[in-house]
């Protein structure tokens, strides 16, 4: 087998991304939303729906980012139930579950009112765990418990996979789909009543102005949201949230798992089966995670394949590819209006994304109509919760620090820019000055800063990935130095050796 490279993800691979018209000329709106993925499409058909003119732009394509870079599960738990519980007490995570329930069944809703076809399908989850050891046993009864205690039905029971578990329960009722095709489908839907734009970068907002800029002209709005994964810029929240790479692979197998969402909680892998276009089985395998900018010298993905050929029989060549996480500090996302009361924000999903974006949509288009309801205290950017953020602040900001003198303080890498080889990059001395600098496959030569340009931490190669990550609040930059995502609203800057 090849050696495996990061590319897009399966839900890529051969969708049909429409183009829209970038944005060029300066417009009016009732409503700005960055972030043309799930969180922007799903609040901008809600306020369109009350008879709001909404305008919706992406810095790339509809769809093409971070929404189709995930597994396109949904379902009503979070990640690590126990711990939520633990943190939050039963009634609000009762109340959880119920808000993540009422978004399935909303985006549900959507793709049969335009008939959507995105592969949507209701399926079990599969909560399980492969060791019997008293460690596992244990972990595996307390969130047991806890998904017992938020009313989820829990059958004691393991099904569709080609290995056995240790233990393993199901709930019935959740559900899959293909993300980017849901995006690309319901935006096409929407145009008429929404006006779309896609390449089309928000460089700037001033709130109290209310107006936002792009390099070529300006929109006038009452209300902005921010649905672009992390707030660009400087935000609060960024210093109350964990950043995350995760990685997944797409392997062409001879026998699916069983249509669900597979989750085996003590290997922290996540496994569900598509059917592709081309009639073929895919086997989409998630995992291997790491805090951003501190990448492992072995390879996640290539970690990723070996299990799938362990446990499946693999029939051709893999697709992988992989994602950013923003995980707040008390467990639950930030959703809702800002410190300006016309700038609403949807960010801290962690792994549980697509769910969390059905029940920001209602949030923000409910906040920006002037209701309220029970999910605004709990889950508001403005919220103070020092006694559940206290262990998720301290490593935030201690790994902030770490980085931010400690990175500055290390030396630069052994070797010289005329050592590098092809494909390779490093944080080497140049004329006396730490420099950024990677060599293309064709052997030409690209130096630029190594100071991100968010807050000035210094990045750090990812070779696996070929980016410049920043591990201080998650900024990315291609191997050349352009700008991948934020919070950074520009790329590194270039330098001559």
């Amino acid at each position: 087998m090849t050696e495996p490279s990061l590319r897009g993800s399966l839900w890529l691979h051969d969708a049909d991304l429409r183009r829209y018209r970038p944005l060029t000329a300066s417009t009016r709106a009732d409503v700005l939303v960055v972030g043309a993925g799930m969180t922007g499409l799903l609040t901008a058909a809600r306020l369109a729906d009350n008879g709001l003119d909404v305008v919706v732009v992406d810095a790339g394509p509809v769809g093409g980012r971070n929404t189709a870079l995930s597994t396109g599960n949904l379902y009503a738990p979070v990640s690590r139930m126990a711990d939520l519980v633990a943190r939050w007490g039963g009634d609000t995570a009762t109340r959880v579950v119920q808000w993540r329930q009422q978004a399935v069944r909303s985006i549900e809703s959507l793709v049969h009112r335009y008939d959507l076809r995105c592969g949507f399908q209701r399926v079990t989850m599969q909560y399980g765990v492969q060791e019997r050891s008293r460690d596992a046993t244990a972990a595996f009864e307390r969130e047991l418990q806890a998904y017992q205690r938020v009313g989820l039905s829990c059958d004691h029971r393991q099904s569709g996979l080609p290995f056995a578990l240790g233990h393993a329960f199901q709930i019935p009722d959740q559900a899959q789909l293909d993300p980017a095709a849901f995006c690309q489908e319901l935006a096409q839907h929407l145009v008429g009543r929404v006006r779309v734009h896609d390449w089309t970068q928000i460089v700037d907002i001033d709130a109290a102005a209310g107006i936002a800029r792009t390099p070529d002209c300006s929109i006038r709005a009452r209300h902005f949201v921010l649905a672009t994964h992390s707030p660009a810029g400087f935000n609060l929240v960024q210093a109350e949230m964990e950043v995350y790479r995760e990685y997944a692979v797409a392997v062409p197998v001879r026998d699916m798992p069983a249509p669900g969402v597979h989750w085996i909680a003590d290997r922290q892998r996540s496994l569900r089966g598509v059917r592709g276009t081309d009639g073929r089985h895919w086997l989409v395998l998630v995992g291997e995670t790491h805090r951003t900018g501190e990448t492992p010298a072995t390879d996640p993905a290539q970690r990723l394949i070996d299990d799938a050929q362990r446990n499946f029989r693999v029939e051709g060549e893999p697709m992988c590819w992989s994602a950013q996480q923003f995980r707040s500090a008390d467990q639950l996302p930030y959703i809702g209006g800002s410190a300006h009361d016309n700038v609403w924000v949807a960010t801290g999903y962690g792994p549980d994304g697509l769910t969390w974006a059905g029940v920001a949509a209602r949030m923000i288009a409910e906040g920006i109509q002037g209701s309220s309801n029970e999910m605004d205290g709990v889950l508001s950017p403005m919220r103070f919760t020092p006694v559940r953020s206290a262990a998720g602040w301290l490593r935030t900001n201690a790994t902030v620090a770490r980085h931010m003198v400690g990175d500055r303080l290390a030396a630069a890498s052994a070797g010289t820019a005329q050592t590098l080889a092809p494909g390779c990059g490093a944080l080497l001395a140049v004329d006396g000055k730490r420099t950024a600098v990677y060599r293309d496959d064709a052997g030409t030569l690209h130096a630029m800063s190594p100071l991100c340009p968010h807050l000035k931490c210094v990045v750090q190669w990812n070779g696996h990935e070929r980016t410049w990550d920043c591990p201080c609040h998650g900024s990315r930059f291609s191997a050349t130095g352009q700008l991948l995502e934020g919070p950074a609203k520009q790329g590194l800057t270039p330098q001559t050796l």
